[in-house]
């Protein structure tokens, strides 16, 4: 179970349901495009820019996920909340029959707290420094997902631009770039972003995120379903969120809200 957690520590949401047909193959759709020029590529980076610009200030949202890793299957229930200016996150992750806690995320600042009420154990973690993969997750910049799941689209830092491609029908285009650790893709349906492909060039662990029904309330974007694969450990998880409310006055829960065993195991990552 603790591998999901990183995942909605980005707040993803992800389309488990819509099987492999759903998993676009880069490698056949290459045969299909041909280079952009400068301003094609000017034109995805500005677009990613926009998207970014509209990401909510604070949000609260219910969530479901259905998933899988290996050959196990899960389905959780959560709610979150989130508040940037606080750089302040709750995240509640419920058993799906009984409802009952199984992890809880807070995050206040840079320090991460990850709650297994069950384990009776609290990991204390840094934003800066957490590894996703000490938590069963994938081996990613912790603020490349993290971009994901607050609304926004994210490129990786200090980034090049490697090519530019748009299909032979002008419907898609891709942007490619590239920094010392990772590969990155981001594909265009028309105007809109609708999927990150990243490749650890070290461990080439490919990494999917597919970006899914768009939302806008007010000046705020935010995507409530997109679709996380990981091809090496291999995870696949489905989040939808709902009941979404996006800019609007919210309590973001911390650590002193909750009630706290006295025999809590305290470990520092």
């Amino acid at each position: 179970m603790r591998a999901l957690i990183p995942v909605i520590l980005l707040l993803a949401a992800t389309a488990f349901g819509c099987g492999n047909k759903s998993i676009r193959s880069d490698d056949i759709l290459v045969s299909q495009y041909h280079p952009s020029g400068k301003d094609a590529i000017r034109d995805m980076v500005d677009r990613i820019s926009a998207v970014n610009k509209k990401s909510p200030v604070s949000y609260a949202a219910d969530f479901t996920i259905d998933g899988t890793i290996g050959d196990k299957t899960y389905k959780l229930l959560g709610n979150a909340q989130f508040n940037r200016k606080l750089r302040a996150m709750h995240v509640a992750f419920l058993d799906f029959i009984f409802r009952s806690p199984i992890t809880v995320v807070f995050q206040e600042g840079d320090v991460i707290r990850i709650y297994y009420p069950v384990e009776k154990k609290l990991f204390v973690d840094n934003y800066k420094t957490i590894d996703l993969s000490n938590y069963g997750g994938i081996s990613v910049n912790f603020d490349l997902l993290y971009s994901i799941l607050t609304g926004g689209i994210p490129l990786i830092p200090d980034y090049t631009v490697k090519q530019g491609l748009i299909s032979n029908d002008g419907k898609e285009s891709m942007l490619i770039v590239e920094n010392n650790r990772y590969y990155e893709t981001i594909s265009f349906n028309g105007k809109s972003p609708d999927k990150i492909k990243l490749i650890n060039k070290s461990t080439r662990e490919k990494f999917e995120i597919y970006m899914k029904k768009p939302i806008l309330q007010g000046d705020s974007h935010f995507f409530a379903n997109v679709m996380i694969v990981s091809q090496n450990t291999p995870i696949r998880l489905d989040i939808h969120f709902n009941r979404i409310h996006l800019n609007a006055p919210v309590k973001v829960k911390t650590i002193e809200d909750s009630r706290l065993p006295g025999n809590l195991k305290i470990i520092k990552m």
